[in-house]
């Protein structure tokens, strides 16, 4: 299955992680320039970023999962699946524009691939039929992980999404049926969000520019 070979990926980097630290020494190095975009706790700082990364890229498999159980029970599977299958290649089979550094650091790009692809979904959906199609937002999240990337990187990561969900979406046969799809309440409340990873004692917030 590969929701398991995704968690078996993501295990070990998070066993080499722990083994390592590699991500943790980054962050630590990087703190002064996240205060700038991002609110940290004052205790345990990187502690709290390597949880929310940890549920970030944990929450990938179920969030795939998730996805393809509401569009089969509301009847728009067939054009979700390129998306669902996009995004779990992002994991399996990464695409050459990213760095191959291993470990956590790596998933999370493609953490951050997978997460953004599916919010590219819902905001072409929200700008043209004024709802999302799927039960996920993830954008304070991605937001968050844009910084933790860094700004040059992400952007280069946004821009390969957003290429990619531009093909997909053209595929007029299918866009059709599901614009002619009701309301679906369902699929528009969010079942996974980011609060699941933010809302914790330990929270991390963006920063509102003064």
């Amino acid at each position: 299955m590969v929701s398991t070979a995704i968690r078996e990926t993501i295990g070990a980097a998070l066993q080499q992680e722990s083994e390592t630290h590699q991500l943790s020494l980054r962050l630590t190095q990087r703190l002064p320039q996240l205060r700038n975009t991002l609110v940290l706790p004052e205790d345990e700082p990187v502690a709290a970023l390597m949880t929310f990364i940890a549920d970030y890229v944990e929450s990938v498999p179920g969030c795939l999962r998730l996805v393809t159980t509401v569009s089969k029970r509301l009847g728009f599977y067939d054009y979700a699946a390129p998306f669902l299958h996009m995004a779990e290649d992002y994991f399996l089979q990464p695409p050459d524009e990213l760095p191959d550094n291993g470990g956590l650091e790596a998933l999370l790009d493609e953490a951050f691939l997978a997460h953004r692809l599916l919010e590219e979904v819902n905001d072409h959906h929200i700008r043209h039929l004024q709802r999302p199609l799927l039960p996920v937002d993830m954008t304070e999240a991605n937001i968050i992980v844009h910084h933790l990337l860094g700004d040059e990187f992400a952007t280069r990561l946004e821009q390969l999404v957003q290429f990619t969900a531009s093909q997909l979406l053209q595929r007029e046969y299918v866009w059709e049926k599901v614009r002619a799809l009701p309301g679906g309440d369902d699929a528009a409340t969010p079942l996974l969000s980011s609060s699941n990873l933010i809302g914790s004692p330990q929270q991390i917030r963006l920063r509102l520019a003064s």
